[in-house]
């Protein structure tokens, strides 16, 4: 059976990964770890002082997550990578079954055209910067702020950002994760017709 795909991006602390949790929780959709296909800490672009630049398109396997969509899509299963953050680096695969109604968020979702394509419905989750930023560090107190603001955030602003004017629906992300999830349940609904409901 064909899978429909929902994508969902917003920048960095928006509130993606835990409002994708909250769905999948709440049953109807299934989650698709997007993070999965972030490249080893070798392959990825540097920066100036030889760092990885974890805030680019380029950062991501973004062939395979395509090929990879498009096998779920069609219905099939796949091979997840399994990527270890601490390590930067994948450390094996698990067995990924393909489901009614898949749920794909992340940083760079709409960064590649044909990953575009592919999702019947695009979401945004709008956050302030500052907003953002405190969720993130709420998260990962040791997050480099500096980094952040030096590194992450201008290449947000210049390859995510514009993104946002791909999306079929904007959720405010401000709001609770009742609400937001509430919100985000209803445009899934009128999108698609699905009777789904969450409590």
């Amino acid at each position: 059976m064909k899978a429909l795909l929902i994508g969902l991006a917003g920048l960095s602390g928006a509130g993606k990964s835990t409002l994708a949790d909250h769905l999948e929780a709440q049953g109807g959709v299934k989650r698709f770890r997007f993070d999965a296909y972030y490249k080893s800490a070798n392959d990825c672009p540097k920066l100036a002082d030889g760092r990885p630049h974890w805030d680019l398109p380029e950062s991501l396997y973004l062939d395979e997550l395509y090929d990879a969509l498009v096998e779920l899509k069609a219905g099939n299963d796949i091979f997840l990578p399994i990527y270890n953050r601490r390590l930067c680096d994948r450390t094996g695969r698990v067995l990924y079954k393909s489901a009614p109604v898949l749920f794909v968020e992340g940083l760079q979702l709409f960064a590649d055209p044909r990953v575009r394509e592919l999702l019947d419905l695009r979401l945004w989750l709008d956050i302030d910067e500052e907003t953002a930023l405190l969720r993130r560090l709420q998260r990962q107190p040791d997050y480099d702020v500096q980094y952040h603001r030096t590194i992450a955030l201008p290449a947000q602003r210049e390859h995510v950002l514009p993104l946002r004017a791909y999306a079929h629906g904007i959720i405010d992300g401000s709001q609770s994760i009742k609400t937001v999830a509430e919100t985000t349940d209803e445009i899934i609904q009128r999108f698609f017709g699905l009777s789904r409901h969450i409590a």
